[in-house]
């Protein structure tokens, strides 16, 4: 028995389905949002709305109340060898544009932000505690079946979008084909305070990313007084990082920045188990619809942090599929296809582009090979020197075009970085 009927319902509360259910709720869409969780919650990571995030976070008039959070404005970001000296600087400064600058802060803040507003608009619904158990097409409706306190709840949809993360429900019981791969390297994730008199270098305000022969280690802001970073696992090895203790992880984070050890110690860090493993998964599927079901953000296309733009390709998922939507819906046509399909056709041509850069970032950022590195580090120096090449990276990373460097671009890094 149906018991409720919605023009769209999203499953997952994340930054796709968020962005999308206020782009929704604007244009007067019927739109229910189902998420397991009892509420948005602290992963205790950190995250980077890029430029393009930014663009439509304005859209939506979200910025005012971002700068209200605690956050940090970056102009820059460091990449640095393993012994902290300083291969080059990508500088949003040589984008153009509004804005020339990235915002770091913890995720869940921002989501909250998105989440209040949608009380603005009666026309949707949110629930929490929510979880999806199947989905079904049945003519030119989909049929999704959700548990709420124990009970079965069967509700109708014009459209279903699966916004449910890199191992979404939505997409494995759905008709969708292609892979789901787990990358060899995984990454520990830490927030933390600073603690009273806390090191100059663990103070600065600028992220730093320090390259080693098979080590990388990512620090930045995300608050005037709170850290993030991201440790790399290699070839996921936990044991073997447990098992030389707590004393051996922190000294080596302390060669990279001094004084980190004893803020850790401070806020509480006793032992490496405590720290959480995040896992990197790619997310490449032959196609993203499936009859009036659709997928975004990471259930769609989940890829490598090196690319530094989960939340930010989400959210462009959903500018981009929500006027399509809105459209399908308001001229009342019974079936929603050729809108979906043309969102695929925008969207997934540009994250499979990123897809192949992240494969490519991680063959050589990840390595341990001397040679490797020994190339890497001279390619990072002569980019820093050479503006065009700079502009290309920042270009990329921000959202803002995809301009991959070329092989001649390559061949100038090297012989600029000797």
């Amino acid at each position: 028995m149906i018991e409720e009927e919605w023009d769209v319902v999203i499953v997952g509360a994340g930054a796709g389905g968020l962005t999308l259910a206020n782009y929704l709720g604007k244009a007067g869409i019927r739109s229910l949002i189902l998420d397991p969780r009892p509420g948005i919650e602290s992963l205790g990571r950190g995250e980077l709305i890029q430029p393009l995030g930014l663009e439509i976070l304005e859209e939506l008039s979200f910025l005012e109340g971002l700068y209200g959070l605690p956050h940090c404005r970056n102009e820059s970001f460091r990449f640095l060898d393993g012994k902290g000296n300083l291969l080059m600087r990508s500088r949003y400064s040589c984008l153009e544009g509004r804005f020339p600058f990235s915002i770091s802060l913890e995720p869940h803040l921002l989501d909250q932000l998105m989440l209040d507003r949608l009380a603005d608009f009666p026309c949707v619904r949110v629930v929490f505690g929510a979880r999806y158990l199947i989905h079904r097409q049945e003519g030119e409706r989909v049929v999704v079946e959700w548990e709420e306190n124990g009970k079965k709840v069967s509700s109708s949809a014009g459209v279903l979008v699966g916004d449910d993360g890199r191992r979404s429900l939505v997409r494995s019981s759905g008709d969708f084909s292609g892979q789901v791969v787990t990358y060899k390297d995984s990454y520990l994730s830490w927030s933390f305070d600073l603690s009273p008199g806390a090191s100059e270098i663990l103070a600065e305000q600028e992220g730093r990313y320090f390259l080693s022969a098979g080590k990388i280690f990512f620090l930045f802001p995300v608050s005037p007084t709170r850290r993030f970073f991201l440790y790399m696992l290699k070839d996921r090895d936990r044991r073997s990082l447990d098992g030389q203790g707590l004393d051996a992880f922190l000294a080596e984070l302390d060669g990279w920045v001094g004084g980190i050890a004893r803020t850790l110690r401070d806020g509480g860090l006793r032992e490496t188990s405590q720290i959480p493993e995040m896992a990197v998964l790619k997310v490449l599927l032959k196609s993203w619809v499936s009859g009036n079901t659709v997928l975004m953000g990471d259930a769609a296309h989940a890829m490598n942090p090196h690319v530094a733009q989960g939340r930010n390709q989400a959210m462009e998922d959903a500018r981009v599929l929500a006027p399509l939507l809105c459209e399908a819906i308001s001229r009342g046509r019974g079936n929603p296809t050729g809108a979906l399909m043309e969102y695929e056709r925008i969207r997934k041509p540009v994250t499979e582009q990123l897809h192949r850069l992240a494969d490519e970032m991680t063959l050589v950022w990840n390595s341990g090979n001397p040679l490797v590195v020994k190339v890497r580090e001279r390619v990072f120096r002569g980019i820093g020197r050479r503006p065009p090449l700079e502009r290309k990276i920042v270009r990329t990373i921000s959202g803002m075009g995809f301009e991959p460097l070329t092989v001649m671009d390559r061949m100038n890094a090297f012989l600029s970085g000797g």
